[in-house]
């Protein structure tokens, strides 16, 4: 498999993307901080949305109670990438 693994900046403008969709407003409108719940109203069917929206776009299998507990957009982008850090390490290993 050569599939590049993604920037941390790809999977935030991804997720800001995602987030934007669900909650009906514009990506730049979302900081990296704001608070899913209470700045940005996501709640849990929204988030659900995102976490299989990202699954399906990297490849990687997030379960449900780690990412139900993230707060905002950095929390995502450092769980997002220590999944498609995992992912790319059992491909390498199944390559070898």
């Amino acid at each position: 498999m050569n599939e590049q693994q993604p920037t941390p900046d790809e999977v935030r403008t991804e997720i800001k993307r995602l987030v934007a969709d669900v909650t009906e407003t514009e990506p730049e409108e979302i900081s990296d901080t704001a608070s899913f719940a209470f700045d940005l109203d996501l709640d849990s069917l929204m988030a659900l949305e995102v976490m299989v929206s990202l699954s399906k776009k990297y490849r990687i299998e997030i379960p449900e109670e780690e990412f139900a507990p993230l707060e905002n957009v950095n929390d995502v982008v450092d769980l997002v990438m220590e999944y498609t850090n995992k992912s790319k390490a059992v491909d390498h290993a199944h390559a070898s």
